[in-house]
């Protein structure tokens, strides 16, 4: 009977910790974004925050690139808003490439394409780099 309630507070503590270490790792531009449904999501979808953290802290950058002719990329601003989750987001009223919080844009992020947008009347672009495949 001890090692039933050993092995019950081991497990019961190694499933809070991981709880807690996943609600760590959240990034607050995807707290922005998904509002209260972050905490639900990073329960019931771990990998989902973790395609996103990826997404933010390795495949999107944003680059110095000047208008040269006619521009063949979609702006951002149409580009729809995702506020599924949280109705309050607003667009960014001034570009901000050291703040800008791409996942508020409903862009093609998950793609084996290499995505590019250019911010509206500024010589910045926005790369989504491709989706990496797992192994």
């Amino acid at each position: 009977m001890k090692n039933f309630y050993f092995t019950f507070f081991i497990t019961l503590f190694t499933f809070l910790s991981s709880e807690q270490s996943i609600a760590q790792e959240i990034n607050p531009k995807i707290q922005e974004v998904y509002g209260n449904m972050t905490e639900q999501i990073a329960q019931n979808e771990p990998d989902r925050i973790k395609a996103l953290n990826d997404l933010l802290e390795n495949r999107i950058k944003i680059v110095n690139s000047p208008i040269v002719g006619d521009d063949k990329y979609t702006k951002l601003s149409s580009v729809p808003l995702l506020n599924k989750y949280n109705p309050n987001l607003e667009r960014d009223k001034e570009f901000d490439p050291e703040n800008f919080n791409a996942l508020k844009y409903n862009m093609n992020f998950f793609t084996t394409q290499t995505q590019v947008y250019r911010v509206d009347n500024t010589d910045f672009i926005i790369v989504i780099e491709k989706q990496r495949k797992e192994n």
